[in-house]
C-alpha cells in the first residue's frame, strides 16, 4: 500500500508540472512592436494522442528537431524516442515511439511518406508510411552520437557526427560509405553538427574547432575551408539564398563566400577570405536556422531569434518571455514567407511570425 501511495504522489507531482509548464508555454507575447501573441489552444485539453500501443509520457519530451513539408503535414523528434507527427498544421498531433529509445537530434522528409532521422547512438532511420515507424537502415559500431542528415533527394544523401564522422549513400539509404576530411590536421577529431547539401556533388558541413568544410565531388574529398584562427564550434550551416550562413556556441555566425555558388564573385587577383565571422550581437549560442523560398530565414537559440534578411542582415527579434534566459530553441522549420515553427527544451513547440513578431503555441502537452 505504501508503494503504491508512492507512486501515486509521484504521477499527481508530474502531472501537476506539466499542467505548470503548459501555462507558461501559452501565456507569452512579445515586446517587438508592442505586439501580444495569443494563444489558439485551451489550456487545459492537449492536442496530443498517443499512437495505438505508444509509450506513454507523463513529462514534457525536450524536442530537438522539427520539419514541416508544406502547411499541413509536420514532424517534431526529440528525447527518449520521441516523434510527433500533425497533418492539419499543428491542430492537432501524434504521439509515436521509436523501437528505442535513442535521443533524435534531426529529421527531414522529401514528401509526406518518406522520411529520414539520425540518432545519438549512432542510427540513422528511415520512414516510408509519414512516420507511423521506422527501420534502422544503418547503426555504427561504436554507436557514434550523429548529429545531422540532409539528403538531396531520394537518392543522395549525407549524414555527420562525433569524432569527424561524414557517412554518405547515393541509393536511398540502402547503403552508406564513411568519408573522411582530407586536410584536417587537429589532435582530436572535430564533432560534426551542422550540414547543407547543395547539389549531387557538393555539400558543406561544420563543427568543433571552427570547421567549415566542403566537398565538390561527392565527398571523394571534404576540404576544410576555414581558417584554423577561427575557435568557435559550429552548429548549423545552411544556404540563405545566395549565401551561405553557419551559426554556432556563443553566438558566432559566419558567412561561407564561394564563387561555384555565385554567393559572392571578386575578381581574380584577389585572396578570397572563404569564411567570415559576421556580428551577430548576440553571447548565447545558437543552435538552427531555417530558411525561405525567398532566400530569407531565421536563427534560433538559447533565449534568441533573429531574422535574416537580404541574405547576411540580422535583426534581432525582441522577446519578452517568461523564464526568458531558460528557453532554448533547438530547432525551426520554414511554414510561409514570414511564419516558423520552433521547438526546444522542456517540450517547447510554437509559431512566430517575423512580419508581427506575433508567437503562438504549437503543441500542447
Amino acid at each position: 500500500m505504501t508503494l503504491m501511495k508512492s507512486y501515486s504522489y509521484k504521477l499527481l507531482f508530474w502531472v501537476f508540472l506539466a499542467i505548470i509548464t503548459s501555462i507558461l508555454l501559452v501565456s507569452w507575447g512579445v515586446n517587438s512592436n508592442k505586439i501580444q501573441s495569443k494563444p489558439v489552444l485551451k489550456i487545459s485539453q492537449s492536442n496530443i494522442k498517443d499512437h495505438k500501443g505508444e509509450r506513454i509520457r507523463f513529462v514534457q519530451d525536450n524536442l530537438f528537431a522539427i520539419d514541416f513539408i508544406d502547411q499541413l503535414h509536420g514532424w517534431a523528434a526529440g528525447y527518449y524516442g520521441t516523434i510527433l507527427k500533425t497533418i492539419d498544421g499543428g491542430r492537432n498531433w501524434i504521439h509515436i515511439s521509436l523501437p528505442n529509445t535513442d535521443l533524435v537530434r534531426r529529421i527531414q522528409f522529401l514528401n509526406k511518406d518518406y522520411g529520414w532521422l539520425v540518432t545519438h547512438r549512432g542510427r540513422i532511420m528511415n520512414s516510408i508510411d509519414g512516420g507511423s515507424t521506422w527501420k534502422t537502415l544503418f547503426l555504427d559500431k561504436n554507436n557514434i552520437n550523429l548529429r545531422n542528415i540532409r539528403f538531396l533527394d531520394s537518392n543522395v544523401g549525407w549524414a555527420v557526427g562525433h569524432e569527424g564522422t561524414i557517412l554518405y549513400t547515393n541509393d536511398g539509404g540502402q547503403t552508406w560509405t564513411y568519408q573522411f576530411l582530407s586536410n584536417y590536421t587537429g589532435r582530436d577529431l572535430p564533432r560534426l553538427n551542422g550540414l547543407t547539401v547543395l547539389s549531387k556533388t557538393r555539400a558543406m558541413l561544420a563543427g568543433e574547432f571552427g570547421v567549415i568544410a566542403e566537398t565538390i565531388n561527392a565527398g571523394k574529398t571534404w576540404t576544410v575551408i576555414s581558417s584554423p584562427d577561427i575557435k568557435a564550434t559550429f552548429t548549423e550551416i545552411e544556404q540563405v539564398g545566395n549565401l551561405v550562413l553557419a551559426v554556432g556556441l556563443d553566438g558566432v555566425i559566419a558567412q561561407v563566400n564561394s564563387n561555384k555558388l555565385n554567393l559572392q564573385a571578386t575578381p581574380k587577383d584577389v585572396d578570397q577570405v572563404r569564411v567570415k565571422l559576421l556580428n551577430s550581437e548576440v553571447n548565447n549560442h545558437l543552435f538552427d536556422i531555417a530558411t525561405n523560398k525567398n532566400g530569407e530565414g531565421i536563427v534560433v537559440g538559447l533565449a534568441n531569434i533573429l531574422a535574416i534578411k537580404n541574405g547576411n542582415k540580422l535583426e534581432k527579434i525582441e522577446l519578452d518571455l517568461p523564464d526568458l534566459n531558460y528557453l532554448y530553441f533547438m530547432g525551426a522549420t520554414s511554414l510561409s514567407e514570414s511564419k516558423y515553427a520552433l521547438v526546444g527544451a522542456r517540450g517547447l513547440a510554437i509559431t512566430i511570425d517575423t512580419s508581427t513578431a506575433e508567437i503562438n503555441g504549437l503543441v500542447k502537452w
